[in-house]
């Protein structure tokens, strides 16, 4: 059976704190644990109501947290990162957490790019209702969306902030190569004769996966190298099954010897179709600021999102809302069940957002439950 895991955003809620958003990413990874799931990722993001910007570091407290639940990133922004720096740290994670410890990488740093390549891309013309999005053996694929609006959006700034150096762009292909050589002890840098050691890192059983959105450059390299890939459906829905199928295609033996998929899923279950709704009227607000690229805000509480603005922001994000999984966990997993059956996933990661923490766990677990 298709196994599940846990992708964890670390939201910080109205009302709440960054230190109470990182206890209760612990304490949702020790339910995660509890209920089966087999992994538990951290997304980076560097938003001002999100508490996951140094993944690493949380990795480290939600595995002292933990016991047996394999945790990781979702993924490292290679584009703000030295490559040698990424083995040590997730190295020495694995060195104290043996055979638990995933290390997801992620093309983020050309991201101000595509914000300037999308001014080339037609407007949306116009609204799309929820229910008018196409359609593939059940499971919704959307157009992309547009990303001309977040060009000159402090999302953007934040990316180029952050480049490593400064405003440049790494080569991403060429960045995990040297961490698969650093792992294995047979990287000689530029210039040198003498191949660098690192240790924490060398010799460890870290376990590299890359994560992408589309068919290019992540989903072929993640093929090519072997090793375990991510589809991000709940960010990019409607290029899904070309990824998928990319990966596939370019899929050569080498840190795996036949494909692993995993595709994430953005989820929200609770005992009625009627309360998960409610539930779910706090991603409205929160999507829009980042679809503006204002960046995440404080998860509202949904009893304060007014009837006016659930109306329009559905209309305005109709196809987020309509590939997100809501419901009773029974609704939840069979469209889930009809996602692993559209793309053949080894694994799905579920995330999920919502005010309230206890609301997350109960979400999980009711899937989890529904699921075997």
């Amino acid at each position: 059976m298709t196994e599940l895991g846990v992708l964890d955003l670390v939201p910080i809620r109205s009302g709440g704190t960054a230190r109470r958003a990182l206890e209760e990413a612990a304490d949702l990874a020790r339910h995660a644990e509890e209920s089966g799931y087999r992994r538990y990722w951290l997304a980076e993001h560097h938003f001002a109501a999100l508490a996951s910007a140094a993944p690493a570091v949380v990795a480290a407290h939600v595995l002292s947290a933990t016991e047996q639940i394999r945790v990781g990133a979702g993924a490292v922004q290679l584009g703000q990162r030295v490559a040698a720096r990424v083995a040590e740290e997730w190295g020495t994670l694995a060195a104290l957490h043996p055979g638990r410890v995933d290390l997801g990488l992620g093309r983020s740093g050309d991201r101000a790019e595509k914000y300037r390549d999308a001014l080339s891309r037609p407007p949306v013309e116009a609204a799309v209702a929820v229910d008018e999005h196409p359609v593939v053996d059940g499971v919704v694929l959307p157009e992309p969306r547009d990303l001309r609006g977040l060009v000159d959006s402090p999302r953007a700034a934040t990316g180029l902030a952050l480049l490593t150096p400064p405003g440049e762009v790494p080569d991403y292909g060429n960045q995990v190569r040297q961490i698969l050589s650093l792992l294995d002890g047979t990287c000689t840098p530029d210039g040198l004769d003498t191949p660098l050691h690192l240790t924490p890192g060398e010799g460890t059983d870290l376990r590299p996966w890359i994560l992408g959105n589309s068919p290019g450059v992540s989903a072929r390299l993640a093929g090519q190298l072997g090793l375990p890939f991510a589809a991000n459906y709940h960010l990019a829905p409607g290029q899904t099954i070309q990824t998928v199928r990319a990966y596939r295609e370019a899929f050569t033996p080498g840190v795996l010897e036949q494909p692993y998929l995993a595709v994430s899923a953005d989820v929200l279950a609770a005992d009625t179709a009627e309360e998960a709704r409610h539930l779910a009227t706090s991603f409205l607000p929160w999507v829009d600021a980042v679809a503006r690229g204002a960046g995440a805000i404080p998860v509202p509480d949904p009893d304060d999102v007014a009837a006016a603005t659930v109306r329009e922001l559905t209309v305005r994000h109709s196809a987020r809302i309509a590939t997100r999984f809501v419901g009773t966990a029974t609704e939840v997993t069979g469209r889930l069940r009809a996602l692993v059956d559209l793309t053949g996933a080894d694994e799905l990661i579920l995330t999920t957002l919502a005010h309230r923490h206890e609301d997350r766990i109960r979400s999980h677990r009711s899937i989890a439950a529904a699921w075997c």
